[in-house]
């Protein structure tokens, strides 16, 4: 299935809900406890998976487990109003953050992220105009870094494909995320049956919920070196 590029987040949400093999309605946040003055885009992510827990116990109380694996989606009692603009997301450091507009469905994305080599005056910068687009990105980056059996791999898309027998099919192509627009796109990925394929700054890993090797051509295992990040 390949994510559109839209504003709706339908095709996100069928994903996640077969990623994880099912949904209940305590995952999100009741309506009435979103703040009005949040994008559509934000409102809605937090009223499907605004509580989404995967039983880990070292998580942020209250926020959504299943999005703060690298990166963090602030619950929303967590949300910081800073004038115009509300903070929703940190580097899972607390290296930088992100911002949207209050009272805006249309608003950008802004990211002091270019702080960290940029002295520029200017704090945060956009780097997405899209919500939705943004939104995609991070949450299937989550997605992955969650993933129970987690690699990283050397090699190109086409050593990769090598190791499944059925064809890598896209999932969401050319993702932008927090780097400057004029930087191009970051992250792109794959599925192939129960294995996710995340190409992000360059860097190939592969993630599973299933034991991994299990799902890998052999021969292709024998000319391509994956290194487990967990469990380790």
């Amino acid at each position: 299935m390949l994510l559109k590029d839209t504003d709706q987040l339908d095709d996100l949400k069928d994903f996640l809900i077969n990623w994880y093999g099912g949904y209940d309605s305590s995952y999100g946040v009741p309506v009435d406890e979103i703040p009005p003055y949040l994008p559509k885009a934000l409102q809605e992510l937090y009223a499907f998976a605004g509580l989404w827990k995967d039983g880990s116990d070292n998580h942020l109380e209250h926020s959504p487990e299943i999005f703060q694996k690298q990166d963090c989606l602030y619950s929303v009692d967590r949300l910081n109003q800073e004038q115009d603009k509300v903070t929703f997301l940190e580097e899972n450091q607390g290296n930088w953050n992100c911002q949207v507009e209050m009272e805006n469905d249309d608003s950008p994305v802004y990211c002091n992220e270019h702080l960290l080599w940029d002295d520029s005056d200017e704090a945060y910068i956009i780097v997405n105009d899209s919500l939705y687009h943004f939104l995609k990105t991070f949450c299937l980056q989550e997605v992955v870094f969650g993933c129970k059996q987690l690699y990283t791999i050397e090699g190109k898309l086409d050593h990769i494909q090598m190791l499944f027998a059925e064809p890598i099919e896209e999932l969401w192509i050319n993702g932008y995320y927090t780097s400057p627009k004029e930087e191009g796109p970051t992250h792109t990925f794959y599925l192939c049956g129960n294995v996710l394929v995340m190409e992000r700054y360059g860097d190939f890993w592969l993630g599973s919920n299933c034991e991994l090797p299990a799902a890998l051509n052999e021969a292709g295992l024998s000319s391509i070196r994956l290194r487990r990040i967990k469990p380790d």
